[in-house]
């Protein structure tokens, strides 16, 4: 998957961890696939039956072709099954949406992210306010150099 590839489909502001990019049973299937590193339709079926979810066979292989279908899975065959995996590390895919999200609402509104971002920050911890200010330095001495 290449940086310029869309992967959020959904973006659910309200919603906890994973279930803000993915549904619920997605979001379900997609760590235990990244827990898991590859998987059979079974393994996760039985692993989301032994964590207490009532969920069909036939469900769990329409949102694991789902996510196939949104390349956040890849399917490969294998002893006459197919095993899925995903292209991207959790902390990959969570970089690629985080960074799709924010060029998305800088794209769309500009100067009103910079500052709700910058008051986040401020209300949240003073250490982090110090840390991006030593970012920002850090590409301005960066954009110096480039000719």
């Amino acid at each position: 998957m290449n940086r310029k590839s869309r992967v959020v489909t959904a973006f659910r502001p309200h919603s906890e961890g994973l279930s803000k990019l993915f549904g619920s049973l997605e979001s379900d299937i997609m760590a235990l696939v990244w827990q898991q590193e590859e998987a059979s339709a079974r393994d996760i079926f039985e692993a989301l039956r032994d964590q207490g979810q009532r969920i069909s066979y036939g469900a769990v292989k329409t949102v694991l072709d789902r996510l196939v279908q949104k390349h956040v899975l890849q399917r490969s065959m294998e002893n006459n099954q197919y095993l899925y995996s995903a292209p991207l590390s959790r902390e990959e895919y969570t970089t690629s949406a985080v960074r799709e999200i924010i060029t998305s609402l800088v794209d769309s509104f500009g100067a009103p992210v910079y500052a709700q971002f910058l008051d986040q920050i401020q209300d949240s911890d003073p250490e982090q306010l110090r840390q991006l200010s030593e970012l920002i330095n850090a590409a301005e001495l960066k954009q110096r150099e480039i000719p």
